[in-house]
């Protein structure tokens, strides 16, 4: 085994003697990846700098430091496979701040044009993977399908299972986000296959139960989801992942679609919502309450206090959007019962919501015929017509007078004969 230099040796007790100092700390590990050597000692301490240094930065919320390490270090000793690694964990650092997504994309790139001049497919393909997973959570759906689309051939013909997995999964999110739900399900079928085929992690099971439960949910069928989402729920929380508390929330969304009322006060009062207690689960104890009264005031009141919680998620937004809908319609057509023709200001000073809301809506009750009548423009009000219901009583009741009469007539010939 070689002999660390006493040099090298100077800068490990420095290290050691700077661990409350950052700046000494920061200037240690920076003298030390300066060394170039390929005995594994000094290799050793060199990825444990990098790695301590990213570490530093990302604490000091420096990101982009991170990253000026990645471009400007040639990674000199180790071998391909290894400083890819030492890199691909420096994006994992950076991932853990917040806002960084911009700064990632461009880290992935990076990694991906090494690999791809150094000839390492398989961790080019897994770093295109988290590229297309991060234009996912920028809404660049286009832009990861195109990388997708690239790759899906090579990975198949190397019949690996594990990263075909990977990529359906992520293919069926990004055509989601498109609205694309057939392609969507048939990416989740894919991948669903190829788990049953290999050991599938239980995180990734977990995703792939998530995304079931999304789609469910998107055509309406809310138990079958509330079912694949309490089953990634369970998986998330053993595994104390983080999304463990989104899913807790789309299976409380499920109920609240179902007016299954006393469900959600059960599953919020149990030892999960205790666990997971906070703003989220309290944004779903409001909308719940405010569902089961069927009071759009009320729901509107909740949007704009818990604005940031449903804003924030894509799912929630979606599915509370089409309740505000429901619960629109419904308070409408009990403002509107009662009148052939009244006001639109009536109705916005009832329903307390913005005149283009309610004419917006109207027009489409119209349109889809769920409202017999017209807007009038020039009186600014809603005329409701009285819709006669015709039907066949009276022309059947012409029928049997006319059928009695000749029954009558033959009954009096017949007397009369005899």
């Amino acid at each position: 085994m070689a002999t660390l230099g006493e040099e090298f040796q100077t800068i490990l007790k420095e290290i050691d003697n700077a661990r409350l100092d950052t700046n000494h700390l920061e200037a240690a590990y920076l003298k030390l990846l300066t060394f170039d050597s390929k005995f594994e000692e000094y290799l050793k301490h060199k990825e444990s700098a990098y790695n301590k240094l990213s570490q530093l930065y990302c604490k000091q919320n420096k990101p982009q430091l991170v990253f000026h390490i990645m471009k400007t270090h040639d990674f000199s000793g180790f071998n391909q496979t290894r400083a890819a690694k030492i890199m691909r964990q420096m994006i994992d650092q950076v991932a853990q701040l917040e806002s960084t997504i911009e700064l990632q994309v461009e880290m992935c790139q990076f990694l991906i044009d090494q690999c791809a001049r150094d000839k390492k497919n398989y961790l080019k393909h897994k770093m295109q993977i988290r590229l297309a997973t991060l234009y996912n959570e920028q809404e660049k759906f286009t832009q990861g399908i195109e990388i997708i689309d690239k790759i899906v051939g090579e990975v198949r013909k190397a019949d690996d299972k594990h990263l075909l997995l990977e990529i359906y999964l992520i293919e069926s999110k990004l055509h989601f986000g498109q609205t694309n739900l057939a392609k969507a399900k048939a990416s989740l079928t894919a991948a669903r296959a190829c788990s049953n085929t290999i050991y599938c992690p239980p995180h990734v099971q977990a995703e792939i139960d998530m995304m079931a439960g999304i789609l469910y949910a998107e055509e309406r069928d809310y138990r079958t989801s509330y079912s694949y989402f309490y089953e990634a729920f369970e998986a998330f929380n053993n595994l104390e992942d983080k999304r463990a508390l989104s899913t807790l929330k789309y299976m409380l969304l499920c109920k609240i679609m179902i007016g299954a009322t006393d469900e959600v006060k059960q599953i919020l009062t149990g030892k999960y919502g205790l666990k997971y207690a906070g703003r989220n689960l309290e944004a779903m104890k409001a909308i719940s309450n405010s569902n089961q009264k069927k009071s759009l005031i009320e729901f509107t009141k909740v949007l704009d206090e818990f604005r940031e919680e449903i804003e924030g998620d894509k799912v929630m937004k979606l599915h509370i959007k089409q309740l505000y809908e429901v619960l629109l319609e419904m308070n409408l057509f009990q403002v509107i019962q009662p009148y052939s023709k009244v006001q639109i200001d009536y109705i916005t000073q009832r329903m307390q919501i913005d005149v283009e809301i309610i004419q917006r809506k109207l027009s489409e009750l119209i349109l889809d015929k769920k409202i017999d009548g017209t807007l009038d423009q020039g009186d600014d009000c809603l005329i409701l017509f009285d819709t006669i219901k015709h039907d066949n009583l009276y022309q059947h009741s012409l029928s049997l007078i006319n059928n009695l009469n000749g029954v009558v007539d033959k009954l009096f010939d017949r007397v009369k004969v005899k």
